[in-house]
């Protein structure tokens, strides 16, 4: 939060609305610092006046000031909604805007819960879907709220011109998203369909980093195969079936090209295993290692008791020929 040092001084000489009226000044020079140092003023000097109105409004005005520096803490955010909807409906100057405190009360709910909701990194199933239901709803309050309005807090601390549809889209998305990691583990196809949706909701919002990874993972999610050991077929790459390196001769490749679904990538010399098989060879493999590493061990030990013998045997003749 800004520091608010040096603003008493003021309080002595102006009255509460010309210290307000200062804090607008600053906040047209963008000095959303001294706006906030001003608007603390004020609200002291309502206070020592006794005119609880305004301070509450000088109160809204500190804590509008005060996301200049936490635009990203949600607390920051839902204190100035507390300090605005005290003021019920009243009309508030931001920069060259008006707007009244209740819709940016409703602005900055909105993007409180954008923050949060960004947050939660989901364990299972059920908290990716709660997840995409929660991105969903929000999504449709940005587009219900603003109407096609310019939001204020990105104009005013960020001089971007966002609109309630630009934040709906990348929410959309990561709805879908949540959607697809919430039935990967039992409908990977379905899974593949929602993040090909997600796809274009970032194509929409223009975010073509995004667009480029939600597509990388469709094809993941929907590339389906045949497992090389047990002949399963599964859907899912990384997820339901793995990669695993082999040397394949063309006798093998020519009897496995026989089937519908691949069972090997001919250009990176790999096989598909399900991850049941997958699963099983890795830890029979985890086994013969441990395995072989306590073989080892036990002939170092006779090796080392033999070393030992013999520096015993050597020390002890040394000692009888009196060395």
């Amino acid at each position: 939060m800004p520091n608010s040092s040096g603003g008493g001084s003021v309080a002595l000489f102006k009255s509460g609305s010309e210290i307000l009226a200062l804090g607008h000044d600053c906040v047209l020079r963008r000095d959303f610092n001294g706006a906030y140092e001003k608007y603390v003023s004020a609200t002291k000097k309502f206070a020592k006046d006794g005119n609880r109105p305004e301070q509450s409004v000088a109160e809204a005005y500190a804590a509008v000031m005060a996301i200049s520096q936490g635009q990203s803490n949600p607390d920051i955010l839902r204190s100035a909604v507390r300090s605005l909807q005290a003021l019920g409906n009243l009309p508030l100057k931001m920069g060259l805007r008006e707007v009244s405190s209740t819709e940016l009360s409703q602005e900055m709910d909105l993007l409180a819960s954008e923050i949060e909701i960004r947050r939660l990194n989901p364990a299972n199933a059920s908290e990716y879907a709660d997840k995409a239901r929660r991105l969903q709803d929000l999504a449709s309050k940005f587009r219900t709220y603003t109407s096609g309005r310019i939001l204020v807090i990105p104009e005013l601390f960020e001089r971007q011109t966002v609109r309630g549809e630009l934040k709906a889209l990348p929410l959309s998305a990561l709805a879908e998203e949540a959607l697809g990691e919430s039935l990967i583990s039992s409908d990977p196809k379905t899974a593949a369909e929602h993040y090909q949706t997600a796809r274009l909701w970032w194509s929409q919002a223009g975010q073509y980093d995004e667009t480029e990874r939600a597509a990388g993972i469709v094809g993941r999610y929907a590339h389906a195969t045949k497992c090389w050991f047990c002949g399963r077929q599964v859907t899912g790459e990384g997820i339901h079936f793995r990669s695993m390196p082999s040397d394949l001769t063309e006798l093998l490749k020519k009897i496995a090209d026989e089937d519908a679904l691949p069972s090997y990538n001919g250009s990176k010399d790999t096989i598909f295993a399900c991850m049941g098989c997958y699963s099983a060879i890795e830890k029979l493999a985890d086994s013969l290692a441990v395995m072989r590493m306590k073989e080892l061990e036990a002939k170092i030990n006779v090796q080392l008791t033999q070393l030992a013998n013999q520096i015993s045997n050597i020390d002890s003749r040394m000692r009888s020929r009196g060395i």
